[in-house]
């Protein structure tokens, strides 16, 4: 689908159980990003919220964030 292995909510993505067992956000958890590469992420299972702020066009910002978010979860085991 339009969100790979994910689904849409009302105004953001989920994170599924097939993703969740790829990525370091558990299933349920959702997103959205802005244009300019902002973008926040909220897992409940976690505790989390996060918000990454950028201003960039294009919105492009490499592996910048999946390092970030990489970060994020390991500073919680």
């Amino acid at each position: 689908g339009l969100f790979g292995d994910d689904y849409m909510g009302f105004g953001f993505n989920i994170t599924s159980e097939k993703s969740a067992a790829k990525g370091p956000r558990y299933a349920g958890a959702f997103a959205w990003g802005g244009y300019y590469g902002t973008s926040y992420w909220a897992d409940p299972k976690a505790g989390l919220v996060c918000l990454f702020l950028t201003q960039q066009n294009p919105n492009s910002h490499g592996d910048v964030q999946e390092k970030f978010e990489a970060l994020v979860y390991s500073s919680l085991k």
